[in-house]
Formats: C-alpha cells, sequence, structure tokens
C-alpha cells in the first residue's frame, strides 16, 4: 500500500499595498482582502510619497491605488512605481468614470481598473485577475477597447481631451467642476503660475480662443459626462 501523501504547503498570500487618501476606504477594503485567505494587506498608505516608500520596503505583490490624491496624483504615481520597479502589477480603484480615466491609468502602466461602487466579489475578482499576471477591466470598457480595433475611426473623431497630456486633463477636469486657478494649484501641489500655463497649453491645443472659452468648454464637457 502506498503511503498517504499529504497536502503541499498552500502558497503564500498575495501581499497587498493599498493607496487612498480616505482612511476609511483603506480599512474598509483592508476589511475585506484580509477575510480572505490567499490575499493579505501589508501596507495602507494615504499620499503617493508614502506609497512609494512602502512600495520599495514591502516589496508587494499588487498595488491598489486612486487616481486622486492631494498632491501628486494616481496617474503620475502609477508612471513612478512602474519606473521604480518593473512588472510591479497596479490596479486602479477609483471613483472616476472608467471611460474617462483607464486608458490613461493603463497607458501610465496598471494592469487593472475597478470602479468603486464595484460589489465584494467583483472588486475581489480584479485583484486575483491583476495577481495572476493578466488585464482586468468591465465588460464595458473591453468592448469599447474591442471596437476601436474593429472598426477604424475617421481621423478627428477620437475625443478632442485625448490630446492633453495627464496633467493637462485634470486640470482642465478641475476647471470643468468650477474650481479656481488657485484651488487647483492647491488640489494638485502646484503653484498658480504652473496651472495658468497648464491652462494655456489647454487652450492652444483645444484651439480656444480665450481661456474664459476653454473653461465654458470645461464645464459643458464635465456635465456630459455625468
Amino acid at each position: 500500500m502506498s503511503p498517504i501523501q499529504k497536502n503541499p504547503k498552500s502558497a503564500a498570500p498575495g501581499r497587498i499595498l493599498l493607496v487612498d487618501d480616505h482612511r476609511m476606504v483603506l480599512d474598509g477594503y483592508t476589511l475585506l482582502i484580509n477575510s480572505e485567505p490567499d490575499l493579505t494587506v501589508c501596507a495602507s498608505v494615504t499620499s503617493a510619497p508614502a506609497a512609494l516608500t512602502a512600495a520599495g520596503e514591502q516589496k508587494p505583490d499588487l498595488i491598489i491605488t486612486d487616481l486622486t490624491m492631494q498632491g501628486r496624483g494616481g496617474l503620475d504615481l502609477i508612471k513612478d512605481l512602474a519606473a521604480l520597479r518593473p512588472g510591479l502589477r497596479i490596479l486602479v480603484c477609483s471613483m472616476h468614470d472608467e471611460l474617462l480615466y483607464a486608458e490613461r491609468a493603463l497607458r501610465a502602466g496598471a494592469k487593472g481598473y475597478v470602479q468603486k461602487d464595484a460589489d465584494g466579489p467583483t472588486f475581489l475578482a480584479a485583484i486575483r485577475k491583476v495577481l495572476g499576471g493578466q488585464v482586468y477591466m468591465s465588460e464595458k470598457l473591453a468592448a469599447r477597447v474591442l471596437g476601436s480595433f474593429a472598426a477604424a475611426q475617421p481621423r478627428g473623431s477620437s475625443s478632442p481631451v485625448e490630446k492633453l497630456s495627464d496633467r493637462e486633463f485634470e486640470v482642465f477636469r478641475f476647471f470643468g467642476e468650477g474650481k479656481t486657478a488657485k484651488e487647483i494649484a492647491d488640489r494638485l501641489n502646484l503653484s498658480p503660475k504652473t496651472v495658468s500655463v497648464h491652462r494655456d497649453h489647454i487652450k492652444d491645443k483645444l484651439a480656444y480662443s480665450t481661456s474664459a472659452e476653454m473653461i465654458r468648454e470645461a464645464v459643458r464637457w464635465v456635465e456630459a459626462q455625468r
């Protein structure tokens, strides 16, 4: 009779670093993730600089980050993390509509995008898919991406805001939400002069005659996304 084989040791749980500037959100993520036997939160931080430090010290298998944070935002953080640790798996969990931000996040180096209003099973499925080396996106976003390959779009049919850099896009969106240049500067940890420079670049790229016209169009654009 052959000897009874022992079960192999279970693989170590996937180590996850959480990044969000709302501590209650981090606590909720931690409670959900730590209830899963194959996942564990190794650290949670509330800023981009702290995320870069923790990524170096904790060596996580996956980072889950928001996009909107005080100072250096999530898109910049993704690029910094990708440069610091090439191949690091990053999942974005954001309140922003994925059709506006997911493509930018994926281009920056993220491997998945899930919205904050997703239910627990969807959130966990996204985590496991990215940890497994795959890209996670919703069916709606996947259909849009596949559609862009299936049908060639005529020149000029894409959204004008796609011409903007990630920082210009953030400034444009904040103007559209009614924020002043000073408020945007405070939110992004920039000088008002730098915000003004971004505003002028946006105006030129989108061919608006005046800054006032650019801001009016930004407001209309934000309203159209809701």
